[in-house]
């Protein structure tokens, strides 16, 4: 899955939410797409202001996005920049396919929602689409390239996919490429007429518009609230606004993965960024508001939290490859630390093999990083808290305690306001010269918290306390402050 982002060049925030009673919302444009924030009592800046739906987002912090199509069957990465491949509708043959095994290993590693790949670019729907269209000959044709067309016609992966989620108490969500259908002959989001392979369909450009439109409809009308739809690539700006409406009746309640433009337009009240790169490590400085594909931007009205998308497997492989090599336990604790410990969801993909069950491999290595985020952040060494109003945490404890970590949370409901912070410990056994108090020690630092930011320390300090102290543009409300020891 290669993030050739199209009209979109990156992804915007829709931000409307909770203020304090003294504080006014602000719009920039009475529309939908008109960002939210309110005004900072401290230096006058925008604090961008989000919605509950992306708030809630944030708080699953580990996802997946499933690649499981007719591409499975290829050995290149799907139909992607190869306009004339069709693999045929035979190929897709999944003899043991299993969702509920699906979610098992999604829960394994703990992730809250998945987002199943229900159309690729070669145009393959992994259900039995309804939808019939006029080709260029002006005959009406069924959309005839899906599963009902495979040696497992009578078997539907979306609906069962759906009905595994729910069982498994995870949220569902799909990802449809509205850029690129090969059995259409659409590139780029236009139709090809020069030429075409064996296979393809002839048809025009506003007859695709109507086909992404309905088999959007099927998708999102049948399948309950989704937790997430991706538009991979964008959209055209002649599909722009029907897909809005669409959303907006449907499927208000779902984030957006990149359902902006970096003018701001946007089609979703929820739209979530890319990070702007799919090797599982966000910058260091990775703020929840701002338009552009990187860390984003604190100044920025727009509330947009960001994506971190990577995959298992080497090479950027996000269909299943034969005998495709893994990435090791301690890369993928790595991963985690750099996607959710630097405030970007993680969204780790999971491919099926060819009979339709997730590798023995793969799912031993998704329980292995799943038990390692559980016992290292599952249980936070117990303390005391002490807060004031001007920024400051800080933790005591009653005896020297070791730590090798520390995990920052702040309340964003009303926007996140910190814009830098400090850590210090007393360290054990350590005594000023003039009065045997123990000082405070530095022992990190960094700007931005959002929903989370994990600092790991060098190694392990035996400390009596931990002190937070923080800039702001106005007061912020944290969320939690943990220290813990895993190494």
């Amino acid at each position: 899955m290669k993030l050739v982002l199209g009209l979109l060049l990156g992804s915007c925030s829709l931000a409307h939410g909770l203020t304090s009673d003294s504080q006014t919302i602000k719009r920039d444009d009475p529309g939908v797409s008109s960002p939210s924030y309110r005004i900072s009592p401290i230096d006058g800046s925008k604090i961008a202001l989000p919605t509950k739906e992306q708030l809630a987002w944030q708080d699953k912090e580990i996802g997946v996005i499933i690649h499981f199509e007719i591409a499975t069957y290829l050995s290149v990465d799907g139909c992607n920049n190869i306009p004339n491949l069709l693999p045929n509708q035979s190929l897709f043959d999944p003899v043991s396919l299993n969702t509920d095994q699906w979610v098992e290993t999604i829960n394994s590693l703990g992730a809250k929602y998945a987002t199943l790949v229900a159309k690729h670019n070669c145009g393959f729907t992994t259900w039995p689409s309804e939808v019939t269209f006029l080709t260029r000959d002006n005959e009406t044709i069924h959309y005839n390239y899906t599963i009902a067309q495979s040696p497992v016609h009578g078997k539907d992966v979306v609906t069962s996919f759906v009905e595994s989620a729910q069982k498994g108490n995870i949220g569902h969500g799909f990802y449809y490429s509205l850029m690129w259908n090969n059995f259409l002959n659409v590139q780029s989001g236009g139709v090809i007429t020069s030429s075409w392979t064996p296979g393809q369909v002839n048809i025009t450009n506003s007859t695709y518009n109507q086909v992404v439109l309905d088999q959007l409809t099927e998708l999102w009308t049948q399948h309950g609230n989704l937790t997430e739809i991706w538009f991979d690539g964008g959209y055209t700006e002649t599909q722009q606004v029907k897909i809005q409406s669409l959303l907006e009746t449907q499927q208000p309640g779902a984030v957006v993965f990149n359902g902006c433009q970096t003018n701001g337009t946007c089609i979703s009240a929820n739209p979530v960024r890319w990070i702007g790169t799919e090797a599982g490590a966000a910058p260091e400085e990775t703020w929840s508001s701002g338009l552009s594909n990187d860390g984003g931007d604190p100044q920025s009205p727009y509330f947009c939290p960001a994506e971190c998308d990577t995959t298992l497997q080497t090479g950027d492989r996000w269909f299943y490859g034969v005998n495709q090599t893994l990435r090791s336990l301690e890369e993928m604790k790595d991963v985690y630390h750099k996607t959710v410990g630097r405030n970007c969801v993680l969204e780790l993909d999971l491919a099926p093999d060819r009979s339709g069950l997730v590798p023995s491999n793969q799912a031993a290595r998704y329980k292995e990083l799943g038990d390692f985020i559980k016992t290292c952040y599952g249980n936070p060494i117990a303390h005391k808290v002490s807060r004031n109003e001007k920024g400051i945490y800080s933790l005591t404890f009653g005896k020297p305690t070791s730590i090798d970590r520390i995990v920052l949370m702040e309340d964003q409901t009303n926007g996140q306001v910190i814009r830098s912070y400090e850590v210090y410990a007393k360290i054990a056994d350590s005594r000023s010269s003039n009065g045997g108090h123990v000082p405070y020690t530095f022992i990190s630092n960094g700007t931005s918290v959002g929903h989370k930011k994990i600092d790991l320390f060098n190694k392990a300090i035996s400390v009596t306390g931990v002190l937070v102290n923080s800039t702001y543009v106005d007061i912020p409300k944290w969320r939690s402050v943990s220290v813990h020891l895993c190494d």
